[in-house]
């Protein structure tokens, strides 16, 4: 069965589906909406039950030829870390989408199929195994994104689409640069022309070409998830798209970015990975004392949970860019982790705007605990997570990636710590002026939990209290998957030996010498220039 497959075409067939339904009949192309998000979940849930925790390599792998002259294939499949991305990602949209078709926006029937468009692109990005497919489907998630922020956005829309159009743009320019240029590289050492990700690994790039190529895709990554200082499309994008919208780029997209330096950049480019590790590092902490500090000074609800999701993505590089296997467990960690709390951080958020009529100013609401009891209770558990307070399921994530960073960059870690001080300051700066104190700005009966904040909610604090139980139900799956990536990089840096708990296979392997270029030996008597298989020459 095609699982991966199906989990990138069943939104896209359901899009066109949602498309093609009469818009009068309103019931219909909902319902069609809800049912593609559910079996898409379906699937990866099949998928999910069938796989093999302990397998290194990409699972489920389907492979079909398109134009192999020029290199371009299907090559699709899953391994311990893109399946949890999978699962978070089809998760997400169907709340989304649920939510959607509750509240429907105008124009409801094209809101619902860009979502899935989104959703599709999501998949394929997290299930590609060959750069141009990874490229191809980094660019087709930028499209339904784009028209759902420039079309249902604010008063701003157009400069906030301009910015994170041109924004994005740059850094795909950059990457297919690196793609191509990964490509011909690698055929020069091989002789095999190839985009397929497994194929590139172990090639011996010199390190100039390993670090500019690195560089390219580095770029690219940090545009989107947003790393500081590459984040200035974020505050505009944030506010203008409608909220549902924002809480995805944050929850879901900005994964995409993490994703790429665990799928492309430290096991093909570990030489690149090596040598950039410790300023990436450096914009990780700048980024989460940045982020804190903003967050703190947000003037809206929404800014302050988006400034503080900058703040998180830079713990979650800060894992990676660790080379080590218990900072990066912490790492694939908190990208679910992260997913689900600014999901419900952003859902609270969205009812906190519906009691005040849209009013989302941190400083003019307050009193809403008083009437709204149960809104008050799931948001001190969301905010408690955010915190990664002992017992929250952020708690082992954060810690994981903490003493993996200390163990190689103490300084990094000890800055790092920092932003885990202004998460307590500005989450209790909005949850105490929000909930407490004497009601003002919002009308509390309005922002009590309704039927579908609980159909949306319930699901994220279920899935919070999964992980707070059991972390390792997600760390476990992720071991061999995780030491196979990052090995490349470790061996780069020099690691001992007993930190490296994967092979490097040297591509091409030693007997294939002589590689492409090199001169043959021939025998002394036989000239430089003899044809081959004349006089003695091999």
């Amino acid at each position: 069965m095609p699982y991966v497959t199906l989990m990138i075409v069943i939104p896209l067939v359901g899009a066109l589906a949602v498309l093609v339904v009469p818009r009068d009949r309103v019931d219909a192309w909902k319902g069609v909406a809800i049912v593609t998000a559910v079996a898409t979940l379906a699937v990866g849930a099949i998928m999910l039950a069938n796989f093999d925790r302990g397998e290194a390599g990409l699972q489920f792998v389907e492979r079909q030829a398109w134009a192999e002259e020029v290199g371009l294939a299907w090559v699709v499949g899953v391994d311990g870390i893109s399946i949890w991305l999978l699962m978070l990602t089809a998760a997400l949209f169907l709340l989304a989408i649920v939510g959607a078709a509750w509240r429907t926006p105008e124009r409801g029937a094209a809101f619902l199929m860009l979502l899935l468009l989104g959703e599709a692109g999501l998949m394929g990005l997290f299930a590609a195994g060959h750069l141009v497919l990874f490229y191809v489907f980094w660019e087709a998630m930028l499209i339904p994104f784009y028209f759902l922020i420039g079309v249902w956005g604010g008063p701003n829309r157009r400069p906030a689409t301009l910015k994170f159009l041109i924004y994005t743009m740059f850094g795909s320019l950059l990457m297919l640069v690196a793609l191509v240029a990964t490509a011909f590289s690698a055929e020069d050492i091989t002789g095999q022309f190839t985009f397929e990700i497994a194929e590139l690994r172990g090639i011996p790039f010199s390190a100039t070409t390993s670090t500019l190529l690195f560089l390219g895709f580095a770029i690219a990554f940090a545009i989107k998830l947003p790393l500081w200082p590459f984040h200035a499309w974020l505050p505009d994008a944030y506010v203008a798209a409608p909220i549902l919208v924002t809480g995805l780029l944050a929850a879901v997209m900005s994964k995409a970015g993490v994703y790429g330096f665990l799928r492309i950049g430290l096991p093909v480019l570990p030489e690149g990975a090596k040598n950039l590790a410790v300023p990436l590092g450096i914009l990780a902490v700048v980024g989460i004392i940045y982020g804190s500090l903003l967050a703190w000074r947000a003037p809206t609800m929404r800014l302050l949970v988006g400034y503080s999701s900058l703040a998180h993505l830079g713990f979650i590089l800060l894992g990676i860019v660790a080379f080590d296997i218990q900072a990066s467990q912490g790492a694939v960690l908190q990208m679910v982790n992260h997913g689900i709390v600014v999901a419900a951080a952003f859902a609270i958020v969205a009812i906190i705007s519906r009691g005040t009529g849209g009013n989302e100013i941190v400083d003019d609401v307050g009193g809403l605990a008083a009437g709204a009891p149960r809104l008050a209770g799931v948001f001190l558990i969301v905010a408690m997570a955010s915190l990664a307070i002992p017992g929250s399921n952020s708690f082992a994530g954060e810690f994981f990636i903490l003493t993996g960073v200390f163990r190689h960059h103490a300084w990094l870690a000890a800055l790092a710590t920092i932003g885990i001080v202004y998460a307590a300051v500005y989450m209790l700066r909005l949850y105490q002026t929000s909930m407490n104190g004497a009601p003002h700005g919002a009308d509390p009966r309005r922002a009590e939990l309704r039927p579908v904040d609980y159909a949306t909610l319930l699901p994220l604090l279920a899935a919070m209290l999964f992980i707070a139980l059991w972390p390792g139900g997600l760390i476990g799956a992720t071991t061999a998957s995780l030491e196979d990536a990052i090995a490349p990089a470790q061996v780069a840096a020099g690691r001992p030996a007993d930190q490296i708990d994967a092979d490097v296979v040297a591509n091409p392997p030693p007997e294939a010498v002589p590689l492409p270029g090199d001169e043959p030996d021939l025998p002394d008597d036989v000239p430089p220039d003899t044809p081959p298989g004349e006089g003695g020459a091999p």
